[in-house]
């Protein structure tokens, strides 16, 4: 006689797998939780990394010098020198005769590793559209306040051109400055502005950065926003620009 041979019927077989769906319904969430949290932990240590390097370069240590930034003599330069140094652009440049190279989440600091993964880098171009692209996928930005000052030109408030602002070595002594934060890439590129700088809107309607025209926060990490600040630490919060730090610190302008 033949023994039949024992098997799950359909119903057991719905059973386990409503089981299964159950339990992977149990486990996502905290396991994208755990994800979200890993990438704030690399995305702060990359800003702390940015703010070690940005103290090298203020005081005349970095091992790439501060570029451009030699003219201005000792205890002056322009963020946009120190950005570019952070990429690795322009004056910086480390691809030897190579045109174009790769910037990748897991070994520069400045790609969040919530945002975009990779981005382009181009020899011969200062930073911004041409040397860094697609634009849209800028994830960490330098506080615009240190990009531009703001100067009276007949009696109104204007941002001062690059050329005219420059940043002094006195901002070691404040702390608290916010120097490098998460950036919407794309929301920046929408509104026609940098992606590579961000600052905060002021209730000063004088003040040019009133229209919050170049306030577009990335809130990657659970609804916050990593703040890396001049002093070192990096904190975060959902809220940045109405925090008591100092924002108003801003550029010089000559």
């Amino acid at each position: 006689m033949k023994r039949s041979r024992p098997a799950f019927t359909l119903i057991e077989l719905l059973v386990v797998v409503g089981i299964l769906a159950l339990l992977v319904g149990i486990l996502l969430p905290p396991l994208g939780a755990v994800r979200r949290s890993a990438k704030r932990l690399v995305c702060a240590v990359n800003m702390r990394t940015v703010a070690s390097e940005f103290e090298s370069f203020v005081d005349g240590t970095h091992p790439l010098g501060r570029g451009d930034s030699e003219a201005l003599g000792p205890g002056r330069f322009r963020i946009n020198d120190f950005q570019e140094s952070l990429y690795r652009i322009d004056e910086f440049w480390d691809q030897g005769e190579q045109k174009t190279a790769a910037l990748r989440a897991d070994r520069d600091p400045m790609l969040c590793p919530g945002g975009a993964r990779t981005l382009t880098k181009r020899k011969d171009f200062p930073c911004g559209r041409q040397a860094l692209g697609p634009a849209g996928d800028v994830s960490l930005a330098l506080n615009m306040r240190l990009h531009q000052g703001v100067l009276d030109f007949r009696g109104k408030h204007v941002l001062a051109p690059v050329a005219r602002s420059f940043v002094s070595s006195r901002i070691l002594n404040h702390p608290s400055v916010p120097l490098v934060l998460d950036v919407d890439g794309q929301a920046m590129e929408t509104r026609g502005a940098d992606p590579f700088y961000i600052a905060p809107p002021t209730s000063d309607p004088q003040d040019p950065f009133s229209s919050g025209r170049f306030w577009c926060q990335s809130t990657r990490h659970g609804r916050t926003v990593n703040v890396g600040f001049v002093g070192g630490q990096v904190l975060s919060s959902d809220h940045p620009e109405t925090e008591n730090w100092n924002w108003a610190y801003q550029a010089e302008v000559r």
